[in-house]
């Protein structure tokens, strides 16, 4: 037999089976670490969801991307659509002598501070709220709210901006201050706790103020006997008769409206 032609068969013999051990170790690698990432990952979210797992500043965990954070509530102090009257600083245009609107659909927008005018089913107009000296519209509780430009005050005023809205005139006059403010997401990725979404949160704040000078006040029955105290006999009297929930608009304006009669 001739030994070259025999040791070359072997040769290639032995390289086509070496090829195809390499071919095989590679599919059966790939396999095993496809497996071993899922099972890896489903390892690290179980860890994250159910012990207190801390990561450390050095490594990295790779999970699953989740939800987008969301924009949560409105930021209208009332969405429906009032009928109101707005006056405006000046006239609406050169050739009229016009400087309100009356009859209107209105709303007031307390994020982007403008007074939101509905002109048709798809047409709504915006003024900017230093356009405008009040907004007189109806309410949700069947009466109607007067909101005036807070630059028509002065003190505490000069750091408010958009409208206030009048609870009671007198020697000492009751305003409430509408404001949005925004919660931010919290959530925490590592436990998987908090929340991803923003929330707008409509809040309101009282003022009260003499002699066109406003404070901020927080209701209570002490605050309203300092605040009353050149009639504080008579406030002493009204506040055991009648018993008003201090902390609740229709109590404080029981209050402020017997004072200013006084």
């Amino acid at each position: 037999m001739n030994t070259t032609f025999y040791q070359d068969s072997v040769n290639s013999i032995t390289m086509r089976f070496l090829f195809f051990c390499l071919g095989f170790l590679a599919i059966s690698t790939s396999t095993f670490s496809q497996e071993q990432e899922a099972i890896m990952a489903q390892s690290t979210r179980d860890r994250i969801n159910f012990t207190n797992l801390s990561i450390p500043n050095t490594g990295t965990l790779w999970g699953i991307k989740g939800e987008s954070g969301r924009l949560i509530g409105n930021p209208y102090l009332d969405t429906t659509w009032q009928a109101g009257i707005v006056k405006f600083y000046g006239k609406l245009g050169m050739s009229t002598n016009v400087d309100s609107l009356v009859g209107v659909p209105v709303r007031l927008d307390l994020v982007a501070n403008e007074v939101e005018i509905r002109a048709g089913a798809k047409d709504i107009r915006a003024a900017q709220a230093n356009r405008v000296r009040y907004v007189l519209m109806n309410n949700p509780r069947g009466t109607t709210s007067l909101f005036i430009n807070a630059r028509e005050y002065r003190g505490e005023a000069d750091d408010l901006k958009g409208f206030v809205e009048l609870i009671t005139p007198g020697k000492l006059t009751l305003l409430e201050y509408p404001t949005i403010h925004i919660k931010r997401a919290n959530f925490n990725v590592a436990l998987n706790t908090g929340t991803k979404d923003d929330e707008l949160i409509l809040q309101k704040n009282w003022y009260v103020v003499r002699d066109k000078k406003a404070v901020k006040f927080s209701p209570g029955k002490k605050a309203v006997l300092v605040l009353m105290a050149d009639k504080e006999d008579q406030i002493t009297t009204f506040l055991k008769a009648e018993k008003p929930d201090l902390k609740s608009r229709d109590g404080l304006l029981s209050v402020f409206s017997y004072y200013n009669k006084l």
